[in-house]
């Protein structure tokens, strides 16, 4: 897989381009300061803006080579959420899991599942065998979009994460490129 922080792929409603650091108002707005979103999606709580950064995620993205979309409107061009890869293929692992958030002014509009299937197209297009998605047991919207992309369940792992001062489950799901 050749890594390209330069990509761009663009949907009917939204446009998938990496993180930059001036994006980080709106992945405040939608994301670090709303509690409801970080429900499941696992990132810090943050309360002031002028305490939000994005420059350590982004660098390290980078230097792992992994793709950081900001989840932009086509229209407005505000940035709703993100979609990343959750971990870096190799010659061996030649899979790639993938996490997404967005504001709740968003949910229930169709905005996630649009873009992750745009994600699954375009790591496929570059190689990728095996794309994963998981989802904190509970998390019934994720589920959802999940399975509208046309992953397949593949099993649960028992307390799988930390978070919040317990231990969740997880669901994980795969698509292969061949299906």
């Amino acid at each position: 897989m050749r890594f390209d922080p330069s990509a761009v792929i663009k949907t009917k409603r939204l446009t998938l381009r990496y993180m930059k650091k001036e994006d980080v108002h709106d992945i405040f707005i939608n994301i670090n300061n709303d509690k409801e979103v970080l429900k499941f999606f696992i990132d810090k709580y943050v309360e002031k803006e002028k305490d939000m950064t994005l420059d350590k995620t982004i660098e390290y993205c980078l230097k792992a080579e992994r793709y950081l979309f900001a989840i932009e409107l086509n229209d407005t061009h505000e940035v709703i959420g993100m979609i990343l890869q959750c971990s870096t293929p190799d010659k061996i692992f030649n899979n790639s899991e993938v996490g997404f958030a967005i504001g709740k002014k968003h949910w229930n509009k169709g905005y996630v599942t649009e873009a992750f299937k745009a994600m699954i197209n375009f790591l496929f297009s570059l190689g990728i065998h095996k794309v994963i998605a998981s989802h904190l047991v509970g998390n019934d919207a994720s589920k959802k979009v999940i399975e509208k992309c046309g992953l397949i369940y593949e099993g649960r792992r028992k307390e799988e994460i930390y978070y919040h001062d317990r231990y969740f489950d997880v669901d994980y799901y795969y698509i292969l490129s061949s299906q």
